[in-house]
């Protein structure tokens, strides 16, 4: 009886959204500022460091072109500028490409010894309230990527 109890509550929270914390969790910054971070995505081919400086303690380098982080995540309509935190640890190790809604752009850094945000944002416009898939994924080796951070412009 106290299995079938334990059974039923566990089910019932699935269904309800409480079994676990969603992943990526959304992190607020602000009313038009939100980050995810990396090490919560989904991972192929690409290892999870112990980063003291990155944001949740952990970055994410992928290993080679075969290796990806991916999630989708419930985005608002709108107008938002996006940039990654992230190491590049030498101007052959600063960059790598995000896919955002099928729109892929490559992405730099400048930021030898500590994580820093892209040189440039990612424009992008959400058509409608609904998902919004992210991809990073490879163009140079040992970037050590944080979070993502969305701002709302619009």
């Amino acid at each position: 009886m106290k299995a079938k109890l334990m059974i039923t509550l566990a089910v019932a929270l699935m269904l309800a959204g409480c079994a676990g914390v969603e992943k990526p969790r959304i992190n607020t910054v602000d009313d038009n500022t939100f980050f995810i971070e990396v090490e919560e995505f989904d991972l192929t081919n690409a290892k999870v460091l112990d980063t003291e400086d990155a944001s949740g303690g952990k970055s994410v380098v992928i290993q080679d072109a075969s290796g990806k982080a991916e999630t989708t995540i419930q985005l608002s309509k709108g107008t938002y500028e996006i940039s990654v935190y992230a190491l590049g640890p030498s101007y052959d190790e600063d960059a790598f490409f995000m896919t955002i809604g099928g729109m892929e752009q490559r992405m730099w850094l400048e930021s030898p010894e500590e994580i820093l945000p892209t040189l440039e944002y990612f424009a992008y416009t959400q058509e409608a309230d609904g998902p919004c898939s992210i991809k990073l994924t490879y163009a140079e080796p040992n970037v050590e990527l944080d979070r993502v951070l969305f701002k709302k412009v619009q």
